[in-house]
């Protein structure tokens, strides 16, 4: 017995564990649920975009218009993946989480670095047990390519530091441009938690060093391959889409700026609300090792800290949050909650492996041969309609959406259907005037809406399936009920 669970101890074997974990975790099942908006289906209608158009400078939203929300290099990832393996749903998926899977096999290396190889395999299995990262890495979204760099951009810091090698700050340049490339300004955490770490320990010559110059020029010049072109090709409409709506537009709110002084204070306090909400057990525990790195002052350790601090006051600063911006800080958050772990559980870490490692094994058939799904669905109506639209509605011709939410459909329209959209509200003089017109007009409303409608004889529905409806103004086929 005791050979068998020395057998389990050796450090493949954890690793191994967390790499069974990650991979079954981010690309099983993949399928079994349709991309999601606002994002998911954005994010891939536009990707899909950069192939049929062989534009690759410009980002495009199908039916929509220019795309300055992010910079490009997650988009044309996921357009090669297209291009390599088809375009499905699945593939639309699969540069997150490939990316996710990554961000994992960087926080299992991270913890090694600054510990052990046994707070490396707690503080992935932490990630691995964080269902919130789980559920942001397995949509086609840009959380984990951002989270990705930052992480490494760390790691490069850390052994610039351990190894008392100035030249990894080159690499910490690389990876932080390329994780500006990906979505923009929040890859600065990494250079933020830099300097702030340099000023603390008073390594102020640091700043005057060669390769930390290096570095934040790398870092710059990286994103300006992009910038510098739109600049010259598109001058006012990347000046307008990405400098003021996007950047300046998230620092002054978005589109939900606080008014009041209870709001300012709800806005300030935003994240203490969501880490002690969707990161739970983590964010509590993490405090118990944040406590013991002081108590024991353990000064490399801090670094973790400063991470978690820069990105929380970085994010909170701007008016404009969302709950998953956190997720920039969580490997680094995901290490401090290890090295506590490592201490609460030293005594059992030759039976906590041996049972992990099972229990991967376990995860492993239960996705395999199990129809468990690891996702919620919420639109299955686009993915099983999607073929029917296409062959009815001609490919110029835009679809009547009523009293549906816009952005959603702005999504999921293009995505599945290949079709645009006039959003209109449950304004019925107004609908009553479109779909009055003697041309053919299609639209799509949810069952309940077209019963209620006092002039309903004068559409004709074509597909009924699930919640809603596709009819025509004009009578081209009789009613067919598709079932999900």
């Amino acid at each position: 017995m005791n050979k068998f669970i020395s057998f389990f101890t050796k450090p493949i074997i954890p690793f191994l564990t967390v790499v069974i974990f990650a991979s079954f975790g981010m690309f099983s099942k993949l399928g079994d649920t349709e991309l999601q908006p606002m994002g998911s289906a954005t994010h891939a209608a536009i990707s899909r975009e950069i192939l049929r158009s062989n534009d690759w400078l410009t980002l495009r939203w199908p039916f929509v218009g220019d795309f300055y929300q992010f910079p490009p290099l997650f988009f044309w990832l996921q357009a090669i993946t297209f291009k390599l393996f088809g375009i499905t749903d699945i593939t639309a998926k699969l540069t997150s989480s490939f990316f996710g899977f990554l961000v994992i096999l960087a926080t299992y290396y991270l913890g090694k670095l600054f510990v052990d190889e046994y707070v490396g395999f707690l503080s992935s299995m932490t990630l691995i047990l964080t269902p919130y990262f789980f559920r942001h890495s397995r949509k086609c979204e840009l959380e984990t390519i951002l989270i990705f760099f930052i992480t490494l951009g760390i790691i490069f810091f850390v052994l610039s530091e351990k190894k008392k090698n100035d030249k990894f700050l080159l690499l910490t340049g690389l990876t932080t441009g390329l994780g500006f490339f990906a979505k923009g300004p929040p890859a600065f955490a990494v250079w933020g938690t830099i300097f702030v770490y340099y000023i603390i320990t008073k390594q102020f010559k640091k700043f005057y060093n060669l390769y930390f110059i290096l570095g934040l020029v790398l870092t710059i010049i990286i994103p300006f391959t992009w910038i510098i072109p739109q600049i010259i090709y598109r001058g006012d409409a990347f000046y307008k889409g990405f400098i003021i709506n996007q950047v300046l537009g998230k620092i002054y709110g978005g589109d939900r700026p606080a008014t009041n002084l209870v709001e300012k204070i709800l806005n300030y306090t935003f994240y203490f609300r969501a880490f002690y909400s969707y990161y739970l057990p983590w964010s509590v525990t993490g405090i118990f090792g944040i406590i013991k790195i002081f108590k024991e002052k353990i000064d490399n350790l801090k670094i973790l800290i400063l991470w978690a601090i820069v990105v929380w006051v970085g994010f909170t600063l701007p008016g404009y949050k969302d709950d998953y911006y956190l997720l920039a800080m969580f490997p680094g958050w995901a290490v401090i909650n290890g090295f506590i772990f490592k201490y609460w559980t030293q005594k059992f870490f030759k039976k906590i492996i041996l049972t992990t490692s099972l229990l991967s094994i376990i995860f492993a058939v239960i996705t395999i041969f199990t129809p468990i799904k690891f996702d919620k669905t919420r639109n299955p109506e686009f993915k099983i309609l999607a073929s029917y639209v296409k062959k009815v509605v001609p490919e110029t011709e835009r679809i009547v959406t009523y009293n549906l939410y816009p952005y959603d459909m702005m999504s999921l329209f293009p995505w599945y259907f290949d079709r645009g959209i006039i959003a209109l509200s449950n304004d019925e003089k107004q609908f009553l005037e479109i779909t009055s017109s003697p041309d053919l007009k299609f639209v799509f409303f949810k069952v309940e809406d077209y019963e209620n409608l006092n002039f309903k004889t004068k559409l004709y529905p074509i597909f009924y399936c699930g919640r809603f409806i596709l009819a025509s103004n004009i009578k081209i086929l009789e009613p067919k009920i598709i079932n999900l």
